[in-house]
């Protein structure tokens, strides 16, 4: 129990840690198979680059500028804005079926081959020049119709298929960081790679530039029909409104607004310039008036004061004044001269004052004129603007007709320019699309590449091989390490026997103990000795049964090396109870003819105890004869006596038993022994019958002390761990003495 309870809690310690030293150990292990399976795939990948057909590749690269050369401003800006679209659709274009169509017929392909075709019917070969395209024309039939007799295909039929295998090969890329797109198409043959992709750039222009001046040619036509119409149109439009001009006596709406506007900005300045003349004349009216009120006296008047006739009469008056004073100062009043000079006076001041009224009247009447004259202004404005108000109304429809004329030249005119344009382009035969380096003929092959091949096949093979071994190693079913028995059986494992090669002149494994006591060997028959008596220290158990799942695993050479072991403690005694294959007697060297079934049966009562030489303390029963009934002999009440008498004399019994599974001799013995112990062959028990085993034993309340790992390679172990390694101290010192 504490060795289990001790396996647990390391199992579970174990489980918390990841120990990549363990898978390394794994890959050890499995090292050879890993190398077989890595050799493997390599032979495989150099038998494919051995059988593989050459594929040739051919490139060449063009420039694809998005902007067609005769573009305008605006259809510039819309290709700019659509480049992320561009070139994923010259992908299209260069691979599509038209493309590759075209190709077929500059190549004249489909005559190629049907004269390639008759060749070969007549030659019997199967190679050709343009072999892959026909491969890819048999991989694109249908299964049913590969298998049926060969059908003869039309021309047409072939330029499809020939264009679709021309499709297969072909890869386009590029355009993403510049204005280059790489074109690359394999095949068996050099040049016809090289003509193929010479043709597709060639095919890919032409193709560019019929699209283009199919386009500018049809829309042309387009416009050319819509032209005639907007003519027809206009002139009808025109027509309408030269009948309506000439049926309601108009002319033109912008000339007659125009002469409005002429007329009113006129008559705005006449009416300005009255209502100035009637200002001025309003204020020389206002003195005549301010005159007549103070008594009549016109003379301050401004007009007549800078009359050149009233200052001729003033200065007569004055003299005439003057002159009268000078004479009534010299005569008197009834002198004539005096007479005569006041006559002339009064004569000068009616003429003065007769001047000064036709002034006085002159403003008057310049006064009313002027008032007259901005009347009528007023009333001319007005006239004309009632005029152009009727005018305007009368001329809604004649707008309206000159608005539609104008909407149709203009329409009309726009479509023009566009067919002239089109026109031009049409003429134009530059393409967006330039070769930059044609296809030359390929050297060497792109395929198969043998360095990358080998490669993966490298890599791949020992990928699988690690895959393999891990996988071996998950899904292995026989036991390997002492913890594993452990682990599986819940048993604690009493040891390792070494795995003891048979080499010519070398020691039995079943007298490596007696042969030599300072092996490894021995050394691991002691480990299991200790573990043997230790398992109940108070009552080390007396008889010991050795068995196993099947034959071949071992449990004899541990029986008798264990049987040699525990007889250098004290006396012991070997019995072989394998009555249907008995090995120990033959193993040991021992010659008797009576044994354990002849005693039992009745046929012998002498003794039956061997002695081995190399062993003093160890006595030997062998089987003796074979018996026809060995369940009978194990089971019977005289074996049960004889068991009891020879623990009397014997401190340890080892019962060498046969194996459980194919008989239940085991059983019926383990419940005889003190111990059992269950030898595992290393790398062959499996684990199934392993349980399967210790199940029957508990069945019949076998005590079982433990398990041995038997057969146990120690280099091999120590890919699951280097504590399994451990060469003997005793062995070591020997080989350095």
């Amino acid at each position: 129990m504490e060795r289990m309870d001790s396996y647990s809690a390391r199992s579970t310690s174990d489980n918390d840690v990841i120990d990549l030293g363990q898978y390394i150990r794994i890959l050890k292990r499995r090292k050879w198979s890993i190398a077989l399976i890595t050799l493997c795939f390599i032979a495989l990948g150099i038998f494919y680059v051995s059988k593989a057909t050459p594929i040739f590749q051919a490139s060449a690269k063009i420039q694809a500028d998005p902007v067609q050369p005769n573009a305008t401003a605006q259809d510039q800006y819309i290709m700019n804005s659509m480049v992320f679209l561009f070139y994923e659709t010259q992908y299209e274009i260069i691979q599509s079926r038209k493309v590759a169509e075209t190709v077929v017929d500059k190549l004249n392909l489909v005559v190629r081959y049907k004269k390639e075709q008759a060749e070969l019917k007549a030659s019997g070969e199967n190679e050709s020049v343009i072999s892959s395209i026909k491969k890819s024309i048999k991989e694109l039939l249908p299964s049913d119709e590969a298998k049926q007799a060969p059908v003869e295909l039309s021309d047409s039929q072939l330029r499809t298929m020939l264009a679709q295998a021309i499709q297969a090969g072909l890869t386009v890329n590029g355009g993403t960081q510049s204005q280059i797109i790489n074109i690359s198409y394999m095949n068996e043959d050099p040049a016809l790679a090289a003509d193929v992709v010479n043709a597709i750039s060639e095919a890919y222009i032409e193709f560019g530039l019929e699209s283009r001046l199919s386009q500018i040619k049809d829309t042309a036509e387009w416009l050319s029909e819509q032209l005639e119409e907007l003519r027809i149109t206009l002139q009808e439009s025109e027509d309408k409104l030269r009948n309506f001009r000439l049926s309601q006596n108009l002319m033109d709406t912008e000339q007659q607004e125009r002469l409005a506007n002429t007329q009113l900005q006129t008559l705005n300045t006449e009416l300005v310039r009255a209502q100035t003349q009637l200002s001025q004349a309003q204020e020389l009216y206002a003195q005549v008036t301010q005159a007549e009120r103070s008594g009549g006296d016109y003379r301050s008047i401004g007009p007549v004061l800078q009359s050149n006739t009233i200052r001729d009469l003033v200065r007569e008056e004055s003299t005439l004044s003057r002159k009268v004073q000078e004479l009534s100062e010299r005569y008197g009043e009834k002198h004539p001269k005096m007479i005569a000079a006041r006559s002339d006076l009064a004569s000068a001041q009616v003429n003065l004052d007769r001047e000064a009224a036709k002034i006085v009247e002159n403003i008057k009447n310049e006064y009313r004129a002027a008032q007259t004259q901005e009347r009528n202004v007023r009333e001319l404005i007005d006239q004309t603007r009632t005029d152009l108000q009727s005018y305007q109304g009368d001329s809604f429809e004649l707008t309206r007709l000159e608005r539609e004329v104008e909407n149709n030249r203009r329409v009309y005119e726009s479509f023009l320019g566009k067919l002239m344009e089109a026109d031009v382009s049409g003429d134009y035969d530059a393409s967006n699309i330039r070769i930059i380096d044609n296809a030359t003929i390929p050297e060497f092959p792109v395929k198969p590449r043998a360095s990358l091949i080998v490669a993966a096949s490298l890599v791949f093979g020992v990928f699988f091989g690690v895959v393999f071994a891990f996988a071996r190693e998950l899904m292995g079913n026989v036991f390997r390490t002492p913890d594993q028995l452990e682990h599986e059986l819940a048993l604690p494992s009493l040891g390792v026997t070494p795995l003891v090669k048979k080499k010519k002149g070398s020691v039995e494994p079943e007298k490596q103990y007696i042969t030599d006591q300072r092996s490894t060997f021995a050394e691991a028959i002691n480990t299991i000795r200790t573990g043997l008596i230790f398992s109940n220290i108070d009552n080390p158990p007396k008889s010991i049964l050795i068995t196993s799942t099947n034959g071949s695993e071992g449990k004899t050479t541990l029986a008798i090396n264990l049987a040699v072991a525990l007889s250098q403690m004290d006396k012991t005694l070997l019995i072989e109870m394998d009555l249907r294959k008995p090995a120990v007697g033959k193993d040991l060297g021992i010659k008797a003819d009576m044994g354990l079934s002849d005693l039992l049966s009745g046929k012998t009562d002498t003794n039956v105890f061997h002695q081995v030489e190399g062993a003093p303390n160890l006595s030997v029963i062998t089987c003796g004869t074979i018996p026809p009934n060995p369940m009978e002999l194990i089971s019977s009440k005289r074996f049960a006596n004889l068991l009891h008498s020879l623990r009397e004399r014997f401190t340890h019994i080892v019962i060498d038993s046969p194996p459980t599974l194919p008989v239940s001799d085991s059983c019926v013995l383990a419940k005889m022994v003190d111990a059992t112990i269950v030898a595992v062959k290393a790398e062959e028990t499996k684990i199934s019958m392993a349980k399967e085993t210790i199940t029957r034993l508990r069945k019949v309340n076998a005590t079982i002390t433990g398990v041995v790992l038997t057969q146990a390679s120690p280099q091999k172990m120590s890919y699951y761990g280097e504590h399994y390694y451990q060469d003997s101290y005793y062995g070591v010192e020997k080989a350095k003495s």
